[in-house]
């Protein structure tokens, strides 16, 4: 029964506990992965000082940014849902484009600033977009959610084409 409840919360955006169903999935891989790279070593003090750039918040607030970008994701599907009725493939675009930006730092090696970090943030802002136009096709309110993980990854490609790595 209960198995049933979450199912339709997470899948069909229905009942009490849809909204918190469909953004705590995100919320928690993001923890998760923000934990572990503070635990190896990948992100903290020492990780940003390596990496030398200006204008970008320390990896704490990156996180912070994050966590609040991937639960707007999962509001966007929530809302798609809701709105649209249509729970088909269209509405796990926010879900694939989360993927792509949890993916980030495993194949930056470790968020060093690189190429693979330069041309993957073009990669996110790309899948950003390309699920804004996704979800665009069948609600119109859905896509506002995923904004900001445009209007973020153009300002780390303007600081990275400012500041490039030596």
């Amino acid at each position: 029964m209960t198995s049933s409840k979450f199912h339709n919360a997470f899948t069909l955006a229905q009942g009490r506990g849809a909204l918190s169903a469909n953004v705590a999935v995100l919320l928690i891989v993001t923890i998760a992965v923000n934990g572990f790279l503070f635990a190896v070593g990948w992100a903290g003090p020492a990780a940003t000082a390596a990496r030398k750039m200006p204008m970008v918040p320390s990896d704490y607030m990156v996180g912070l940014i994050w966590t609040v970008l991937l639960g707007l994701m999962g509001a966007a599907r929530w809302v798609y849902v809701r709105q649209s009725g249509d729970s088909g493939w269209r509405s796990w675009a926010p879900y694939a484009l989360g993927a792509v930006c949890i993916a980030y730092p495993f194949y930056t090696s470790g968020l060093k600033l690189n190429a693979a970090a330069y041309w993957g943030t073009w990669l996110t802002i790309a899948c950003t977009l390309a699920a804004i136009f996704v979800l665009r096709a069948r609600d119109a309110r859905s896509p506002w959610y995923l904004l900001p993980t445009a209007c973020w990854g153009g300002y780390v490609v303007s600081v990275m084409t400012a500041y490039p790595a030596m």
